[in-house]
C-alpha cells in the first residue's frame, strides 16, 4: 500500500470511530497532542494515525490520566503499554485512603500509584484485619512446653 492508497477519515468518520466529538478533536489538535489534518479547508483528511493517536488518548484518558501527563507521555514516544511514572513536583496533590485499622495501626494507601481497584482495596483491608485477629488468638493461647522432662527449651537456652 502506498501513501496515496492509505484509508483516509472525515473529522465526522474520526469522530464516529472514536466516540469522541468533532469539537473534542479540534481540540486536541489546538493544544497539540494530535496532528494536524493531511490537506486544507474542506479537502483536509485524517489517516490510520489520526486514528491511532485518539484512541490511544482516550485509553488513557478513561484510565484517568490528566491531559498534561499525556502530553508529556506522547512528547516522550512512551508506549500505551508502559506508561512511566509521573515525576512528583511542588504542588502536586495525591489521594491517599486512611483505612483504620484498630487503635494505633491505620493503613495509607494511594490506590491510583499502587494500581489498586477499590475492590482490591477492601481484600486487602480485610486480609490485613485477619491477620490481627490471628496473631491476637496467638497471643491469647497458653505456650504448651513439649520439651522432654529437665531439657531446656531452645528460648531458655537463648536467654542464658
Amino acid at each position: 500500500m502506498t501513501m496515496n492508497d492509505e484509508k483516509h477519515f472525515t473529522l465526522e468518520e474520526l469522530s464516529a470511530l472514536t466516540s469522541l466529538s468533532r469539537r473534542t478533536i479540534r481540540f486536541y489538535m489546538q493544544i497539540g497532542i494530535v496532528p494536524r489534518p493531511e490537506g486544507a479547508n474542506r479537502g483536509a483528511y485524517y489517516l490510520v494515525s489520526h486514528l491511532d493517536r485518539l484512541l490511544e488518548i482516550r485509553k488513557w484518558q478513561n484510565a484517568g490520566i490528566s491531559l498534561n501527563r499525556i502530553r508529556e507521555l506522547l512528547d516522550n514516544s512512551a508506549g500505551a503499554a508502559d506508561i512511566p511514572a509521573r515525576r512528583r513536583s511542588t504542588g502536586d496533590i495525591s489521594v491517599k485512603s486512611h483505612i483504620f485499622l484498630r487503635p494505633g495501626a491505620e493503613l495509607v494507601i494511594d490506590p491510583a500509584e499502587a494500581g489498586f481497584t477499590p475492590e482490591e482495596v477492601r481484600e486487602l483491608t480485610q486480609g490485613i484485619m485477619r491477620c490481627f485477629d490471628q496473631i491476637k488468638q496467638n497471643q491469647n493461647q497458653p505456650v504448651i512446653d513439649n520439651t522432654p522432662n529437665g531439657e531446656q527449651s531452645d528460648e531458655e537456652r537463648s536467654e542464658e
